[in-house]
């Protein structure tokens, strides 16, 4: 279910400086809220599960962006992100579901022939991250515990700007924005 987020809104001022820090030649045009229970109780599920892994740890999560066309929009809000069906143009960090602090980012992933493009804002549990590689599948192993695994791979462990998810239930789509040049 999409529930239009009204301008007046804090929930809609947050979501719209973050949009803002990298996209000030653009403008939203509609800002929803993706209402799925189902993903939400795996999401909750998933984040209890890595707290419980790191005690004491405050478990990093965080609103990152991902672009993609419109013919995928309905899947992911339904059925989450899946590397395997929707999109898979980078490869550089590893094979998984790709996430940008940066809006601008990821408007390079937005196709649109109107002019009018999409994009998600989603809840991102980063956890704890390594430097990503073009051959990982999956996040590679703790050098301290290799029986663990990391949470995520990003571009660059220092200052991460690309992060990639390799299990879905470390993703929630929280909102899907719609855009266009502010001219």
């Amino acid at each position: 279910q999409l529930v239009e987020v009204s301008h007046s809104t804090d929930e809609y001022r947050k979501i719209k400086d973050l949009f803002n820090r990298t996209m000030k030649d653009h403008k939203i045009r509609k800002l929803q809220r993706i209402q799925n229970p189902g993903l939400w109780q795996h999401f909750q599920l998933q984040k209890e599960q890595m707290k419980k892994r790191s005690p004491g740890q405050e478990l990093d999560e965080r609103f990152l962006f991902h672009g993609t066309s419109q013919s995928c929009v309905a899947a992911i809000c339904e059925q989450n992100f899946d590397s395997r069906v929707c999109g898979a143009h980078g490869t550089q960090y590893g094979k998984g579901s790709y996430f940008a602090r940066d809006a601008s980012y990821a408007h390079r992933y937005c196709p649109s022939s109107s002019g009018r493009k999409s994009m998600f804002v989603a809840h991102v549990l980063v956890g704890d991250f390594v430097q990503g590689s073009l051959e990982y599948r999956r996040p590679p192993p703790r050098p301290e515990n290799p029986n663990r695994l990391y949470d995520s791979c990003v571009d660059d462990p220092n200052n991460p700007s690309i992060f990639v998810i390799f299990e879905k239930l470390q993703i929630y789509p929280a909102y899907i924005l719609e855009y266009t040049h502010s001219s």
